[in-house]
């Protein structure tokens, strides 16, 4: 009887494709974390910049709200002059978005929700106003035909211009005379808004 002997084949030799593959899914997922981790610093970044941006816009009502308070006395004082960095007698020439050109707004003072002027620096939002009557601006000054060169609305009888906020300053008179608030506010982040107002007065 005859005994037969197989030989067993020896060990095969490894390759190392499925090392080579399973690095390059680690790669490959390394990279898409280090996508995933940027994309959310991102957005991050993008809504704190819009916080800030609308926390820029409601101060900037503050800001109409000084300048508001604030007209009665200026007109009082300087209808017909310019005050610098503050108040212009006639209409002033406004870029694209609205915003008169002829101010430098690095001149102009902060204020605060009083009107009050106080140091820039020491304010997270700096809020500046300026305000311009709209009177054509070609007119010499004083200008003494209110209704035919300045922007106007008539008030009959005892009707009333003005605000109509509760306990807020009312004016009255034949003819308004409308002005325009400019408010810059600028905040962190180098944000910045700008915010507008028409309002009348005698």
């Amino acid at each position: 009887m005859k005994t037969q002997i197989k030989q067993l084949a020896g060990p095969v030799a490894q390759k190392g494709v499925i090392l080579i593959i399973t690095l390059i899914a680690m790669v490959a997922l390394a990279i898409a974390s280090i996508a995933l981790l940027r994309g959310v610093d991102a957005g991050n970044v993008i809504s704190g910049n819009m916080a800030f941006r609308q926390a820029t816009l409601q101060a900037g009502d503050i800001g109409v709200e000084a300048a508001f308070n604030a007209l009665p006395n200026i007109t009082a004082a300087s209808l017909d002059a310019n005050i610098a960095n503050q108040y212009y007698a006639t209409r002033q020439t406004v870029d694209s978005g609205g915003v008169p050109i002829g101010v430098n707004w690095a001149t102009v003072p902060c204020r605060n929700s009083a009107g009050a002027t106080v140091v820039c620096s020491a304010q997270a939002y700096q809020v500046k106003y300026v305000i311009d009557r709209l009177c054509d601006p070609t007119v010499p000054l004083p200008i003494t035909n209110v209704s035919g060169n300045c922007y106007t609305q008539k008030l009959a009888g005892t009707s009333q211009g003005g605000s109509k906020k509760a306990g807020a300053v009312i004016f009255s008179t034949d003819d308004a005379i409308y002005y325009r608030i400019t408010v810059q506010v600028s905040g962190p982040r180098n944000t910045q808004s700008y915010v507008q107002a028409i309002v009348n007065r005698s």
